[in-house]
């Protein structure tokens, strides 16, 4: 019995391929976890710290742009869910606690159509892989029996993450090769910039640039990409310091 939940999301995630001869994704998974928690959409990316991630997949641009968007800030469910190692289940960003703990995330995932985040690390022991995340054009918790499908889930995205990584299984929208595609290496190598016109380590480095994209309301690639053209420099305190 207690494989029941398993097998059952199991071919529904296998459903998606379409064939039984073509590669099951992680993506996959992520398609299966909106469905079963009833949420408007969601994402897939993976993590080595808070600065340096890649968007494995995501349901749509609104998805997308919520995931660049924690990423863009260095703050909300599925940062603090990777750090924590622990679920953020956010039934409603408006409420006051979650404003004061993220007053730049709420405000702009609100103007972008999310009412409700909910953020599942993907963890292996000590390991963190990643984060999938859920959102809610309107205010609502899981239920728990969706709750319970959209874990299932999370573990199914992670096998095959670590599959696929091994070389073992994959699909279109998943990692490639010896390791997982990175599509913000400007962000790394604009951080490296930063760290050495500043004379500051690279974490605080990142916080300049995202600092400096809060302030612009641009996206951290857009600023990356500046500085790595040398159109931008942040060796002065032009950007502010970040919040916090």
């Amino acid at each position: 019995m207690a494989d029941g939940p398993r097998a059952r999301l199991w071919a529904l995630v296998a459903g998606r391929a379409g064939t039984p001869a073509a590669p099951v994704s992680a993506g996959d998974a992520c398609e299966v976890a909106v469905a079963v928690a009833g949420v408007d959409g969601g994402w897939l990316s993976v993590m080595s710290d808070p600065a340096r991630r890649a968007l494995v997949h995501a349901t749509g641009r609104r998805a997308a742009g919520l995931d660049e968007l924690g990423f863009t800030l260095g703050e909300g469910p599925c940062v603090d869910a990777f750090g924590s190692g622990g679920l953020v289940l956010v039934a409603d960003l408006g409420a006051v606690g979650w404003r004061e703990r993220w007053p730049g995330f709420t405000d702009m995932a609100e103007t972008a159509g999310a009412a409700a985040v909910f953020a599942f690390p993907l963890v292996m022991g000590a390991i963190r892989v990643g984060v999938l995340g859920l959102y809610r054009e309107t205010p609502g918790s899981l239920s728990p029996g969706a709750l319970a499908d959209v874990l299932v889930c999370v573990d199914t995205a992670l096998e095959l993450l670590l599959n696929s990584r091994a070389g073992t299984d994959g699909g279109a929208d998943g990692p490639l090769g010896n390791g997982w595609s990175d599509d913000h290496a400007q962000v790394y190598q604009a951080t490296g910039m930063v760290s050495a016109q500043r004379g500051v380590g690279l974490e605080e480095a990142l916080a300049l640039l995202r600092a400096h994209a809060f302030a612009q309301d641009q996206t951290l690639d857009e600023v990356a990409a500046a500085v790595v053209a040398r159109q931008l420099r942040l060796d002065s305190d032009e950007a502010g310091e970040p919040a916090g």
